[in-house]
């Protein structure tokens, strides 16, 4: 196997309410969660007080704002930091009528966050009052500096804090909210900076909404916050304001990408209009992209919205550049030993060499940290991205030892190396990666919501789920599975013929980018297909259409539908042709180190015995203690009971993983396991009979009857097409006292 489709919930029947399962899916299941989720009102949105320190920052800067102090905020060169920036500048100009002073850091020259250098400059400002957005958490050494030079210093930030506090006047942050399910719990530095801004003035906040939320929307979005709760409000709110045009500059930049303002989403922020954004900060200066937020000034806007385009266009090429580099390194890496990949070069920007890792992650689903070499002071900056099963910044802190400094989170971190020793932390890198992760944990993997029919789909139902939008993190598009269709026609298009349309039943298209060279195998046979249900909109007409994730081919086993649930994955190969030839492809697979195999033929266990010998065929128990990593179930078992118990065995030999079971029989195993039934129930019958017992009147002849009862049963779960069934049947299984 190489993919892994991994379904959540499974519906066999048609009249059962999917969209019910796709809120329960995403966590809501209360009235009041679905009406805050399908209907997200700004009202809904937390007390900023909840915050500690709140109140705290609220009387320093009323005092700072009514004596004419000076403040200065201090953010960050990404799109997060200059929204946050921009919502405090704009702010602080409607609700105290001063404009404050701003400081964004230079990625090169002074790096993130806080630094010593930057601070003198601004001591010499004679500041008295510094507000940080999305930086500061850790900033221990320069918050120590402050108080020296009797600078107030207020933080508010949205990474994760140490077991201590800087020395500010206060720390905002929602990592250090107590309360459990804090509804504010993943906000973004901006989404920070506009709780300061709720807690200050609430009035003016709401008198501002469509000025302030269209940039928390653009901050959130660019910094790939989780879409859910206080987030999920606050960009679903900002989306939709965008088209008043409070914010002359995003108006413009907009424009000039040529986009509909009136039907932003969060995706075309998050891809198009953030890049140039984030460009400024990456190879010029971020102020220019702070400028765009805050500038009043139409003929400046369109330049320097130009300029940013032009900028991030630069950044393209760069990023290509670096991408072909890093490419022609990788030919001369064993990329199946190493299983990540970890590289450095003098000549690569450390501005973009996280977009790059983002693109190779993609391609090679693999941990992938890039360094950017400064040979001057012989230290190097590194950007790392990973796959799902890695928590990379767990990773980088088994590290740490061999790394000047590292930050960020589960999926995305960055980290500062001497590069005498890269080779150092590369051996102990690696060694994590084996001491955590299976084979396994390095396939592609596909989620999917629920499965759907083709028929099913119409304008109704995709106005449902367009409820469901924004997507992003934590609240992605719904994904269906369509099983076992059959192309009605099917053509390549696009440039080199890189995309495929293919047409289904109703009517349906399915668009599906860059699969242009599957034409030939989609065209011949019957396949399953993961697709988002959308319309399509050209030239005034409306169109049901199904963009494509992923598809295979049926019988093709090189793609795996996982049902996972109660610590079991169950891979289902049931039903597939040839199931000789499949086992053999599972036994060879990389992913499968040493199986566990049931066959019920002892003459057939004998014969694979002989020609697998590396993996272990059993018919009866399963009574060694080797460490399996599958176990397989080429035939059929003859009741729940002994699957149980089969399992069981299996689960106490590697109790601390998941149970992955393959379930490889098809229905005409069923007639073999009758007869077997049959047989022994004659063999018994006629034993007894022998010794003239008055046997339909025993208590044996009910246990005999049973026998094919229990199987039928048993056979009726195990070929249902949602094996979820069968998995809560087996966790929650009893033994019938009365089953032989």
């Amino acid at each position: 196997m190489d993919k892994l489709w991994k379904i959540i919930s499974y519906r066999q029947d048609k009249n059962q309410n999917f969209i019910e399962q796709l809120l329960a899916e995403r966590g809501i299941k209360s009235q009041q969660e679905k009406e805050i989720y399908l209907n997200p009102k700004l009202e809904y949105l937390s007390d900023p007080f909840l915050l500690p320190d709140m109140k705290k920052a609220v009387e320093r800067i009323k005092k700072a704002a009514a004596n004419k102090e000076k403040i200065l905020v201090y953010g960050d060169y990404d799109v997060d930091g200059i929204t946050s920036t921009a919502v405090l500048y704009r702010f602080f100009k409607k609700a105290f009528g001063i404009e404050i002073d701003y400081f964004l850091p230079d990625r090169i020259e002074d790096g993130y966050g806080l630094n010593i250098q930057a601070l003198e400059k601004i001591s010499a400002a004679e500041v008295d009052l510094i507000i940080t957005v999305d930086c500061g958490i850790t900033a221990f050494e320069e918050a120590e500096y402050l108080k020296a030079e009797d600078i107030d210093l207020i933080i508010t930030d949205h990474h994760t804090p140490s077991e201590k506090k800087p020395a500010a006047e206060a720390v905002i942050n929602h990592h250090l909210v107590q309360e459990d399910d804090y509804f504010a719990a993943e906000i973004a530095g901006v989404g920070t900076a506009f709780k300061l801004a709720q807690a200050l003035n609430l009035k003016i906040v709401r008198q501002m909404v469509k000025e302030l939320l269209p940039i928390v929307a653009l901050g959130t979005v660019a910094d790939i916050a989780p879409l859910k709760n206080e987030n999920r409000i606050l960009v679903k709110n900002g989306l939709e304001l965008i088209g008043q045009d409070k914010v002359l500059g995003l108006k413009t930049l907009i424009a000039e990408l040529k986009l509909d303002k009136n039907n932003i989403t969060a995706g075309q922020i998050g891809y198009i209009i953030a890049p140039p954004l984030n460009a400024a900060g990456r190879i010029h200066d971020a102020e220019e992209a702070l400028r765009l937020l805050i500038s009043e000034d139409e003929a400046e806007l369109k330049e320097i919205a130009k300029k940013l385009i032009k900028i991030n266009k630069k950044r393209q090429q760069e990023e290509e550049k670096i991408y072909q580099s890093v490419e022609e390194k990788i030919l001369n890496i064993d990329l199946e030993s190493e299983r990540a990949i970890i590289l450095a070069d003098k000549d690569w920007h450390s501005g973009i060499i996280g977009i790059v890792a983002s693109r190779l992650l993609e391609k090679y689903n693999l941990p992938v940290i890039l360094f950017a070499v400064d040979q001057e002071n012989n230290t190097a900056k590194g950007s790392a991205r990973s796959i799902s099963a890695l928590n990379i910044y767990q990773a980088l802190k088994y590290c740490s030892s061999e790394v000047l400094n590292f930050g960020g989170h589960t999926a995305a971190a960055g980290l500062s190396i001497d590069i005498n020793r890269i080779s150092k932390f590369k051996k102990l890198f690696s060694h994590y990666l084996n001491q955590n992760l299976s084979q396994e944990d390095f396939l592609k993997q596909e989620k999917i919501d629920i499965n759907l029919e083709v028929s099913e789909l119409n304008k109704a139902l995709i106005n449902q789920l367009d409820k469901f939008r924004p997507y992003g993190i934590a609240n992605p598009a719904p994904k269906f599975l369509f099983q076992n269709l059959k192309s009605r026609g099917c053509y390549q298009m696009g440039k080199e013929d890189k995309h495929l349309k293919i047409y289904l039943e109703n009517n349906i298209q399915a668009v599906a980018f860059n699969f242009g060279d599957q034409a030939e195998r989609i065209a011949a046979s019957n396949f399953d297909l993961i697709g988002q249900a959308e319309i399509n909109r050209w030239r005034g007409k409306e169109n049901l259409q199904l963009k494509v994730n992923d598809y295979r081919s049926v019988n093709d086993i090189s793609t795996a539908l996982v049902f996972e649930k109660d610590n079991y994955s169950i891979y289902d190969y049931r039903n597939t042709a040839d199931k000789k030839n499949n086992l053999k492809k599972l036994l060879f697979n990389k992913v499968i180190k040493k199986a566990a195999v049931y066959v019920s033929s002892k003459k057939e266990k004998e014969v694979l015995k002989e020609k697998y010998p590396e993996h272990y065929f059993f018919s009866s128990e399963l009574n060694t203690k080797s460490n399996f990593s599958h176990l397989i179930f080429y035939s059929l078992p003859f009741s729940l009971a002994q699957f149980h118990d089969l399992l069981a065995e299996f689960k106490n030999n590697i109790p601390e993983q998941p149970s992955r079971l393959i379930l490889l029989f098809s229905e005409a195993d069923i007639k073999f396991n009758q007869k077997i039934i049959s047989y022994l129930n004659k063999k018994e019958l006629a034993a007894n009979n022998e010794n003239q017992l008055d046997f339909k009147g025993s208590v044996r002849y009910n246990k005999l009857s049973r026998r094919m009862e229990n199987f039928m049963t048993f056979k009726n779960l195990v070929f249902k097409e949602n094996l979820f069934d069968l998995i809560s049947n087996v966790s929650n299984f009893k033994e019938d006292k009365n089953e032989s």
